[in-house]
């Protein structure tokens, strides 16, 4: 054995060393939390964005109203009773009865500001029901087929005066034909025109001859000038309803009833409807 100098002191022991698959569980840990953060704020942020929009949904009653009008939705005026079918003939005067009992245009009266033939506009009435509007409009009808003594006040919101009238009219052929019709008369053009856009705008244009659930304008006979607009639609009575503006006067004019066939032909004959 030999001897090569003095022996060198042991060198203190050196740290271990980092464990590579430890820090890279550790990156991960730190990813997965730092998604999660973001995942939790964004479900946060569309639960506060759906609960400021009330849900996101259209309810089911925005869809429209309840009235059947062929191609087009039409405005419902409300639940009401039927209007009774039209019965075959007048036995006093041999006429065809041709129209239905009727209020509004869906079929139902419409409230006005006052009973018993009055109402806001106008006051009281005398011993027949009408009020003074009613009786300036009831003499203002053509008394050639309007029964002025049948007339009776109608409820039309809104209106100056609205009678419900017997209209007699005889055709080409000579065959007469009766019915009731309610004419209304509002103070301004523009407060007839509120009523009869709540029809017409909800419908297609079309010939109200050949069609239903449209509107469009209707002519004088002796001078095939158009008069005014007409709007024509099966009320949820089961009615059919036409419904007539005037250019010349703030007025409407209704019929309804269950023969399609035989109103359009008896609306024909009703002609003219004022005679001054």
């Amino acid at each position: 054995m030999s001897s090569s100098g003095p022996a060198t002191p042991p060198q203190p022991p050196r740290p271990p060393q980092p464990d590579p698959d430890a820090h890279r569980l550790a990156r991960q840990s730190v990813r997965w939390a730092v998604i999660g953060v973001v995942v939790s704020s964004v479900l946060a942020l569309a639960g506060l964005y759906q609960s400021s929009h009330g849900g996101g949904g259209r309810n089911s009653a925005d869809g429209g109203t309840g009235w059947s009008t062929g191609p087009a939705p039409g405005p419902d005026t409300g639940p009401g009773a039927p209007s009774p079918s039209p019965s075959p003939a007048d036995a006093s005067s041999g006429a065809t009865d041709v129209s239905d009992p009727g209020g509004t245009p869906g079929g139902d009266p419409s409230p006005d500001d006052g009973t018993d033939g009055t109402d806001g506009a106008g006051g009281s009435g005398g011993t027949d029901g009408l009020t003074a509007a009613e009786h300036e409009l009831r003499d203002s009808l053509n008394p050639g087929q309007w029964s002025r003594e049948s007339c009776s006040h109608a409820r039309w919101q809104g209106a100056e005066a609205a009678l419900f009238c017997t209209v007699t009219t005889v055709d080409a052929y000579g065959v007469p034909g009766a019915g009731k019709a309610s004419v209304v008369m509002y103070g301004t053009k523009y407060d007839r025109d509120v009523v009869f856009q709540s029809y017409a705008g909800r419908l297609q244009p079309g010939n109200c001859d050949a069609q239903n659930g449209v509107y469009g304008t209707w002519r004088e006979n002796n001078t095939g000038d158009s008069a005014g607009d007409v709007v024509c639609f099966l009320s949820n009575t089961g009615q059919y309803v036409f419904l007539c503006s005037y250019y010349d006067r703030p007025a409407l004019v209704q019929i309804s009833g269950a023969d399609r066939t035989r109103l359009v032909a008896w609306w024909h004959t009703m002609e003219p409807v004022f005679s001054r």
